[in-house]
């Protein structure tokens, strides 16, 4: 039912250049949601993983939980780090699972730290981050949390806002899993900058100033944000938007990708073409690889796993 109510996306042809072969650069792969798997030649990050995907229902009415499988079936065996932007469900629910599995740092807010304990990330793998931000090095990749809104999706207001103090106690429902406060992240990798935006508003004087060559950027309230793209866009410059966090998240990923409600995706390319014309958008569909060339971002191409 769910799925016949909703629009299958399908990235518009001229989003999806293609080359033969294997290219060297940073690969950019979309797990659906606000989700991204970063490969660096030595560097794994997952940003707000969230491929467990529980049923609409099941999200309303049960407590959540993250699906071993589902993880294991999307998510790379080796991760060096794990970026939460905000700790709402369909970014966090995942995260402590994959930090406690591979090994890997799980960096966000208190809230974010509080479900990683719980979870039974050992301490020396969580790094809280605080409200004014901070930057951390991963391996090879160095991590800036940059404070940022979450968009006003409910009626004007942020929905579940608050923190959580004490450890939880899994697993936890749905408005249990609060915000926690909002970051956008600019990872440098590789000769690359990328900036992840999981949610669509953001503080003006945070990101003047900085520089991205590849934007990703949060679709779900954008409509709610005031000048959303013209602010983000003529403040970061980017040669590659990515637009993320615009699809459905209650079915499973296999079933493929359908249009968040109130989506407008055709409207949001028209967008970016007039607020930053010199920009490309590339719009993967889930398990496409996005290779950024960090000789020449605008040459960056979107090669088939």
């Amino acid at each position: 039912m769910h799925e016949r109510l909703l629009t299958r996306f399908r990235p518009p042809a001229s989003t999806r250049p293609r080359v033969r072969g294997r290219p060297d650069g940073v690969r950019l792969r979309w797990l659906g949601t606000a989700g991204h798997v970063l490969e660096g030649a030595t560097t794994t990050l997952l940003i707000d993983p969230f491929v467990s995907r529980p049923w609409p229902l099941a999200t309303l009415f049960s407590p959540l939980r993250s699906d071993p499988a589902e993880v294991a079936r999307h998510t790379p065996s080796r991760v060096d780090g794990v970026l939460v932007g905000h700790s709402h469900f369909d970014h966090l629910l995942d995260a402590p699972a994959i930090a406690r599995r591979t090994g890997a740092t799980i960096v966000g807010s208190s809230t974010t730290a509080a479900f990683a304990r719980a979870e039974g990330v050992a301490e020396d793998r969580i790094v809280v981050v605080p409200p004014r931000g901070a930057s951390v090095e991963i391996g090879d990749a160095r991590v800036t949390f940059v404070p940022s809104l979450h968009a006003k999706l409910a009626l004007g207001r942020v929905p579940f806002a608050g923190e959580v103090t004490a450890t939880p106690r899994l697993p936890a429902r749905l408005h249990e899993y609060k915000m926690g406060g909002a970051f956008a992240l600019l990872i440098e990798l590789d000769g690359v900058r990328i900036f992840h935006n999981g949610s669509a508003d953001l503080v003006d004087a945070e990101v003047a100033g900085l520089r991205a060559d590849v934007a990703l950027v949060g679709l779900a309230g954008r409509r709610a944000t005031a000048r959303y793209l013209p602010r983000l866009l003529s403040a970061l410059a980017p040669a590659i938007v990515v637009p993320t966090h615009h699809d459905s998240f209650f079915a499973p990923l296999e079933r493929g990708a359908r249009l968040l409600p109130g989506v407008d995706f055709i409207g949001f390319i028209t967008e970016v073409a007039e607020v930053a014309p010199r920009a490309r958008v590339l719009a993967p569909d889930y398990d496409d690889i996005i290779v950024i060339d960090p000789a020449a971002t605008r040459d960056a191409a979107l090669a088939e796993r």
